[in-house]
């Protein structure tokens, strides 16, 4: 491929919106955080060496951020670094998820470790202007009742950046998600937008269906496997339901073989609204440029397919109006000087 496209996909302002803040703990930091003299040793509990087979083997990759991100000090810090990396690869929006209830074994309240999120997150911003909003994750394998105690400590900070709940973790012999509509229904009513986490396994079609009726979620993370049901697809499409899709991190589940068979340029053919994302920037050992590229290489995207998808995902995102339009306002300026964007090459 022309190193120029490369080159493109670099410098092209970037929205992201399936990112977990968890995923992202630079090695470095973990390694001051828990002692780890070893780089080798540390980069091979964080970081997958490529297809694992499953969601729940990815998922114990998680074992290290969760038992590290336990202060103030270290979400902070983790907070800031990963705005200052998602600068670094030209992310001028991101939509940082994370699980409020799993920090807090360590003596925070969960109080307490919201607000260091926040504050992490603004001191990233002042530094570097990369726009932010935080997405609150419950967890299917927990109970109902530790779901909605999580959604009334997080509702007081919708003032402060935390627009949207999620729910999310291993699919596999978890509780069916229908069994918490409440959760949804309480996340909605207090005005927040509503997304989960769906389609991780080749087996839960039939769930992204009921969701879809049932949860009726403003977008849904993951959800390629969608691909496997044509009134499924036909249904995103007509209720603008976007996908925010991770295929690095699908392929490394083993929820696909290699990203040649990756359904992403399917979707979009078909006219479902996909965005794309890394998932976990350290754990996946990908950045967002690394993603697009892949698919310009072998996904069969062209420059201006991911453009679109991109300025797609910025359309759909959950920021405030002002700060949403501002940043398609200058994602549009950018696109008006690149040649390639306006006709086909």
């Amino acid at each position: 491929m022309e190193r120029w496209k490369e080159n493109l996909i670099y410098y092209m302002p970037k929205a992201e919106l399936h990112l977990h803040l968890d995923g992202c703990v630079r090695i470095k930091t973990a390694m001051e955080l828990t002692g780890e003299k070893s780089w080798e040793n540390m980069f091979r509990q964080m970081v997958l060496p490529g297809p694992v087979g499953s969601q729940s083997k990815l998922l114990s990759y998680f074992d290290v951020p969760t038992r590290v991100l336990q202060t103030k000090e270290a979400l902070r810090r983790v907070a800031r670094e990963m705005i200052e990396d998602k600068a670094a690869d030209n992310v001028s929006y991101c939509e940082i998820r994370w699980a409020p209830g799993l920090h807090t074994m360590g003596g925070l309240t969960i109080e307490e470790g919201i607000e260091a999120v926040i504050e992490g997150c603004r001191e990233g911003e002042s530094k570097t202007g990369v726009k932010w909003v935080l997405i609150a994750v419950a967890l299917r394998t927990l109970p109902l009742k530790d779901n909605l105690a999580m959604l009334e400590a997080v509702r007081k900070y919708q003032k402060e950046g935390i627009v949207a709940a999620d729910f999310a973790g291993l699919e596999e012999n978890a509780p069916d998600p229908m069994d918490q509509l409440e959760y949804f229904q309480k996340a909605r009513e207090y005005g927040f937008a509503v997304t989960l986490h769906c389609g991780e396994l080749a087996s839960s079609l039939p769930y992204l269906n009921q969701a879809l009726e049932h949860i009726r979620p403003d977008r849904i993370a993951h959800g390629a496997i969608a691909v496997g049901d044509e009134a499924l697809c036909q249904k995103l499409k007509e209720r603008d339901i976007m996908l925010d899709v991770c295929p690095t991190s699908n392929i490394q589940a083993g929820l696909y073989p290699d990203i040649l068979r990756y359904p992403l340029k399917t979707l979009k053919d078909r006219g479902v609204p996909v965005s794309l994302n890394t998932d976990d920037q350290v754990l996946s050992d990908i950045t967002l440029t690394e993603e697009y590229i892949r698919q310009l290489k072998h996904g069969g995207l062209t420059i201006k397919d991911c453009w679109q998808l991109n300025r797609l995902a910025m359309e759909h995102a959950f920021a405030p109006k002002a700060q949403k339009d501002e940043l398609l306002r200058q994602f549009d300026t950018w696109a008006a000087t690149v040649q390639e964007l306006q006709e086909e090459r």
